[in-house]
């Protein structure tokens, strides 16, 4: 089953995605931006607020400039086979052989 990895908005970790875009952009953990954004705020909301929204505004016209194909998320679905119910059935004897011994 392959399915797309969704889109920083469609996220349900992140506000509009900015500090993880930037920090996912430069490479740096975007946790230390949201705690200065953070800090920011408890100064001055107004400057806190322009400062996200003009981030948001470079964040998108990079992004519309540059545009990174989404990653494709494989995800790998195995049946049981006759041999996973083998080492099953080992693993459960071990279990009762060590728990006979104690």
């Amino acid at each position: 089953m392959q399915t797309y990895e969704p889109s920083l908005i469609a996220r349900p970790d992140t506000l509009l995605g900015v500090c993880e875009a930037i920090g996912t952009d430069l490479g740096f953990n975007p946790i230390y931006l949201r705690v200065a954004l953070a800090t920011v705020v408890f100064f001055n909301l107004a400057l806190a607020v322009g400062i996200y929204l003009g981030a948001g505004v470079i964040v998108v016209l990079t992004r519309w400039a540059h545009p990174s194909p989404r990653k494709l998320m494989v995800v790998k679905q195995t049946a049981p086979t006759d041999e996973t119910e083998q080492v099953r059935a080992e693993n459960d004897q071990d279990a009762l052989l060590l728990a006979a011994a104690a």
